[in-house]
């Protein structure tokens, strides 16, 4: 008999992440290209490692495999492990075409 966290009221449930092992260069919100791995993918953010450690709450740019640029708010940080939520479309600082 397992306990069913769904009925758990402090339960959030999360996207369905995607392992991914591949090289990624992220940029931090001061320009700097840093050299990254990502360890798993969603469709709302994903897990990187970074050659430096990225603060919490700083904004990231990172091209995602199947995806492409997005930018991402830095949400939780552990060493040089990181996990970001993608930002909506109106904050991705795209130009209009």
């Amino acid at each position: 008999m397992g306990f069913d966290m769904s009925q758990d009221p402090s339960f959030a449930s999360r996207p369905p992440r995607w392992e991914c092992q591949a090289d990624v260069t992220v940029v931090d919100d001061s320009g700097r290209e840093l050299m990254g791995r990502l360890g798993n993918v969603s469709d709302a953010g994903f897990m990187a490692e970074c050659e430096q450690k990225i603060p919490k709450g700083a904004i990231v740019e990172i091209d995602l495999p199947e995806r492409g640029r997005v930018r991402a708010e830095v949400r939780w940080v552990l060493g040089w492990r990181f996990g970001a939520l993608i930002l909506p479309d109106e904050q991705q600082g795209r130009n209009a075409a």
